[in-house]
């Protein structure tokens, strides 16, 4: 990995976007140059509002470009019945108001302006549906063969989230996953099988909640909420999705990929969204992602860790 990368973040927050965020702040060697946001976890109006507010609390002049606010094909899909209506929720303070405004309204045109004005190749990690990615490869498919990779969670290489067969990010937008699933693109995909792997508790909520500063204590509510999803009194762990891609950044060695050729299944009644992932390449296809397979689960929390109370630590 070369010694500084240049970062783009596409997103749909979500408070697990919003920890992918804290964490991109303390890679001291991942230049953040901007932005995208995407309907996801709830409607584009909201997920932009809750990027806007991320960025007034911690004070963050990232420039926030507003996206896609429906799937290429198809009906809208959000989390809001799991994360409620601000597709986060919080046991404490809520994100304050901002009068913060977009930068732009086209997410796409920004991102390939981007990277054409990079001296470096870009990596885009991408947390949410990945339809601002199709729409920019629609757009300049030349540009975004530029792009050194795109680090995205997304899928699954067995079992779904949000149906049986389909992890949600996927299933929200699938024409959109396999355009960029084909587009040729270098892909390095962090799946619901990994993420299960990196798990959140009770612990490491309360070493959140015995920071001090109003900031932390914002952060340290809508961390309770996140983790008491699969259990109300927080005792069954909780995967932690979107800031995988950045502790990969942060420390690749405590991650085992493995190249496969993946299609995106856009027709069945019961897999629609599903990531087919021809493990054993029984096709002989050249493989088209990196899946990752295995982490250092230990280290990889510990890592997290550190880097979450850097990132809340008052002179920050």
């Amino acid at each position: 990995m070369p010694a500084e990368l240049t970062v783009w973040l596409d997103c749909d927050p979500g408070f697990d976007d919003w920890l992918a965020m804290l964490l991109l702040k303390q890679c001291r060697f991942a230049r953040w140059v901007g932005m995208s946001v995407v309907a996801g976890n709830a409607p584009l109006e909201v997920t932009l509002d809750n990027t806007l507010r991320i960025c007034e609390l911690h004070g963050w002049s990232v420039p926030v470009h507003a996206g896609s606010a429906q799937p290429l094909q198809g009906a809208q899909e959000t989390a809001q019945n799991i994360l409620g209506g601000q597709g986060m929720r919080t046991s404490g303070a809520k994100l304050p108001p901002t009068t913060r405004r977009a930068t732009s309204r086209d997410a796409a045109s920004a991102l390939l302006a981007q990277i054409q004005s990079s001296d470096e190749p870009l990596v885009i990690l991408a947390t949410g549906p990945l339809t601002n990615l199709a729409d920019a490869i629609a757009r300049d498919r030349l540009t975004m063969g530029r792009v050194r990779e795109i680090v995205l969670m997304g899928g699954s290489i067995d079992r779904g989230n949000h149906t049986p067969a389909a992890e949600f990010n996927v299933f929200a937008d699938p024409l959109a996953a396999a355009q960029v699933f084909a587009s040729g693109i270098p892909l390095r995909m962090f799946g619901l099988n990994l993420c299960r792997q990196l798990l959140l508790t009770r612990e490491h909520v309360g070493a959140v909640q015995a920071l001090p500063g109003q900031i932390a204590g914002c952060v340290a509510g809508y961390l309770d909420a996140y983790q008491r999803i699969r259990s109300v009194d927080g005792r069954e762990p909780m995967p932690l999705y979107d800031p995988a891609v950045v502790l990969w950044l942060a420390r690749p060695e405590l991650f085992e990929f493995q190249a496969t050729p993946v299609d995106i299944e856009l027709q069945g009644q019961f897999t629609r969204g599903m990531t087919v992932c021809d493990l054993r390449n029984r096709t002989g296809r050249p493989c088209n992602v990196q899946i990752a397979m295995k982490a250092s689960a230990d280290e990889a929390m510990q890592a997290f860790m550190r880097l979450l109370l850097q990132a809340l630590e008052p002179a920050n």
